[in-house]
Parts: C-alpha cells; structure tokens; sequence
C-alpha cells in the first residue's frame, strides 16, 4: 500500500474545510456516532458504543485512554451549540464518575459555550480539529 504524504493526498483535498463540516452535518446521525467511536478505535482506545441509539441520556459512548473512562456526546449542528446540553453533558460525566469527556460537533461554538467547555474541562473536537480526528492525524486530545 503506497502511503502519500499529507500535502500530496487526494483525499485531503475532498476534507478539507468547509466541505468536510457539510458532509458531516448530512450524515445520519446515528452513522456520525459510530464514525466518531471508530476513529477512536482506530486511536488505540478501547470503545464502548451504546446499545440504543434514542434517548440517549447525552451519552453517545465511553472510551478508555491510558486506563481512564471519557465519554463522548456527538451533535450534529448547523449553528450554534446550545449551552445547555453542554451543561447536561457534564452532568452525566460526573454521574459515571468519568475522568473527562469529549463534546463533538460540527457546528459553531459560542463564548458561552467555550466558557463551559473550559470550565468543565470537556475537550471540544469541532472544526479542523473535527476533521484532523477523522482523517485520523496525529494530534493531542487529552491531558
């Protein structure tokens, strides 16, 4: 298999911004969670996928990095982020008494929005960042 570098892969070129996010944001929404959860079984990380898909609980499934529980939350956006399920997501990482969470989306994220991602120090995978961890490129996501 002839392995091309990045700047010369054709591929890269159909991911790039803002294409990438539009494809995205046209999935299924149950096949955005398990193209998310399969990236993070490419990374290494050993995954936990839910059994039902509805009514979730803002849980859309656990990994474990480096002996450590993360939950992910995935939301499919076309604008804005709501706080509030930022906020509910938290809730359910303390709840399982997880070391941390991953909130994963592919619309915009607001102030208030980031003020609580830090503040709750869940890491946001969105935009290029989104992208990058699809393509599966290297890149720090925890700690």
């Amino acid at each position: 298999m002839l392995l091309l570098p990045p700047s010369s892969n054709p591929l890269l070129k159909l991911w790039q911004l803002p294409e990438a996010i539009a494809i995205l944001r046209k999935m299924n929404p149950y096949a955005f969670e398990e193209l998310l959860l399969t990236c993070c079984h490419e990374r290494g990380w050993e995954i936990e996928r839910n059994f039902s898909y509805s009514n979730d609980g803002e849980l859309d499934g656990r990994v474990l990095i480096a002996g450590k529980l993360y939950l992910i939350q995935a939301k499919r956006y076309r604008g804005y982020i709501n706080p509030k399920h930022i906020r509910d997501f938290y809730k359910v990482i303390r709840g399982e008494e997880a070391h941390g969470g991953f909130f994963i989306h592919s619309g915009r994220t607001g102030e208030l929005s980031k003020e609580l991602l830090r503040e709750y120090q869940i890491s946001l995978l969105s935009g290029q960042r989104l992208i990058n961890f699809v393509l599966g490129q290297k890149s720090k996501f925890v700690g």
